[in-house]
């Protein structure tokens, strides 16, 4: 696996977990901004655990370099920080709160599992704007960036597929290694 598809897995957590981490975030009552962005990072720190041990499986494999784990991590740790200290900020409102950062992290596998269950409901609202609050507007714009961040090493690994696939000897398996022989 090379880093492309890699780091492309590790955007693609933020960019499917944002729409419904921010509609079960706004189920009961709209808390703001923290709320929002502390649910959207815990969600997204579930996800970035699988993706991280896809890693370390890929990595044991020989097919994904340590530089890439460890900066995947290094952004699993962020996203843990920066979503924990947003609900830090909220102080308890109305009962909301994990309590402490692991299980912080546990709810975030929860919140993944939702979050991925609730995108197909929500993506019809968020072009209408009926789906974000006016204090959500940054968190539109990062999942836009990140849209496009992923769209453009998308194509990019697209193209090395491609590229791949043309090279390739004729009667060649593209999964088996370059050591086996081709089909005759």
């Amino acid at each position: 696996m090379g880093w492309k598809k890699y780091w492309l897995m590790v955007l693609l957590v933020f960019v499917i977990t944002q729409p419904g981490s921010i509609t079960f975030a706004n189920w009961d009552a709209p808390y703001g901004f923290y709320k929002d962005l502390s649910v959207w990072l815990s969600s997204a720190a579930g996800g970035l655990l699988l993706v991280l041990a896809y890693g370390l499986y890929e990595w044991g494999r020989k097919k994904l370099g340590s530089a890439n784990l460890l900066l995947s991590a290094v952004v699993l740790v962020l996203t843990v920080v920066v979503g924990y200290s947003a609900e830090l900020a909220i102080g308890g409102e109305m009962g909301y709160g994990s309590g402490n950062i692991v299980l912080f992290v546990i709810g975030g596998f929860l919140g993944f599992i939702l979050s991925v269950m609730l995108l197909l409901i929500s993506l019809p609202y968020v072009p209408t704007g009926d789906f974000y609050y006016p204090y959500d507007r940054p968190l539109v714009i990062a999942w836009l960036v990140l849209i496009a961040v992923a769209a453009l090493i998308g194509a990019s690994y697209a193209m090395e597929r491609r590229k791949e696939k043309l090279t390739e000897p004729e009667g060649q398996d593209p999964s088996g290694s370059s050591s086996e022989p081709g089909e005759p």
